[in-house]
């Protein structure tokens, strides 16, 4: 099986050099429509390697090369021209043992930014585990502006600054990235927040739902905007409702084979367990507002460890294409 993960990343190895060729060759981006309107490939995808068990962690350890090279071929797969992440270890940020950008080192049109903190001490100092990040093809984009701010749990505010921060966000701690981009090409504006909210039982789902809508608002203003990251809120929950009162989700039907995350964090993440009808479980979002979104989708790349089929995370990632007039 590893030797045809490794297959498998020489052929998109190829395929991305190609399309590098084709792209440069053209003129014209070809994800890119007419009359200035514009398409763009968006995923989220939260990396977390679960430590529940021995067994989680010495089969999805990313000391294990067929591990590294599956996380590598579903981020490639994805072919986004933006990508957000949730729950980066310190080991997948620039300096890591296990950095993203060199695992994914065949993607060479990608710009990384993967340092942005979502946890918090007492005393302001900021911890780079379960950290968000996102990473971009700056052949088609210029990152204009980027930024983070930590959300409350209790109130409608937000803070730019770590240490008044802490006391009011709770623990966990959250973030909200947002990042405002132009189409090289068109001179489009657009901008992209990537977030991770806490889980119903952590606290602060709901009011951060609301923190999230005000600050994209007051950020973005008309401009359009895209919302992706693990919201922990599946689509009957209070915390989506409140989302979409300002975003439109860009999942227009029920994906039960997209659950997001496996049924549990008791078992291990196989990929028979993203085949099950689990719709209550499509946590991860990617929302829009004064765009759209279409053909929504995900990657399933697997390793074998034994006689099963093992995803490189608990998640899947979310794509979907997204058009700006």
């Amino acid at each position: 099986m590893v030797k045809k993960i490794i297959l498998c990343f020489l052929a998109l190895q190829i395929l991305f050099t190609a399309c590098e060729k084709a792209g440069d060759a053209g003129g014209q981006d070809p994800g890119d429509g007419s009359a200035g309107q514009i398409s763009l490939t968006v995923s989220t995808y939260n990396v977390l390697k679960p430590d529940a068990s021995a067994r989680h962690q010495t089969n999805m350890s990313m000391d294990k090369p067929e591990v590294r090279q599956a996380l590598a071929s579903t981020i490639a797969t994805t072919q986004s021209d933006i990508i957000g992440f949730g729950e980066l270890d310190v080991t997948h940020l620039s300096n890591g043992k296990y950095s993203l950008a060199k695992i994914c080192s065949m993607i060479r049109d990608y710009t990384w930014s993967l340092e942005w903190p979502n946890h918090i001490s007492s005393n302001g100092s900021l911890s780079y585990s379960y950290a968000e990040g996102f990473a971009f093809n700056h052949k088609k984009l210029e990152l204009v502006e980027k930024g983070y701010v930590w959300m409350s749990k209790t109130e409608d505010i937000w803070y730019e600054k770590p240490a008044p921060a802490y006391g009011k966000v709770g623990s966990p701690a959250r973030t909200c990235i947002w990042t405002k981009f132009k189409h090289k090409e068109t001179g489009k504006v657009f901008w992209v927040f990537v977030t991770h909210l806490p889980t119903k039982d952590q606290g602060g789902q709901e009011n951060m739902a609301k923190v999230v809508n005000r600050f994209a608002q007051q950020k973005a203003g008309n401009d359009p905007a895209i919302l992706i990251g693990d919201m922990n809120a599946n689509p009957n929950s209070e915390a989506y409702s409140i989302l979409t009162q300002y975003w439109t989700d860009g999942c227009n039907r029920n994906w039960g084979t997209m659950s997001g995350s496996s049924a549990n964090y008791s078992t291990h993440y196989t990929a028979a367990q993203y085949s099950n009808a689990r719709p209550d479980r499509r946590i991860d979002h990617l929302m829009t507002r004064g765009c759209t979104a279409a053909n929504y989708r995900t990657a399933i790349i697997t390793y074998k460890v034994g006689n099963e089929d093992w995803c490189p995370s608990d998640h899947l990632p979310v794509t979907a294409t997204v058009t700006i007039q």
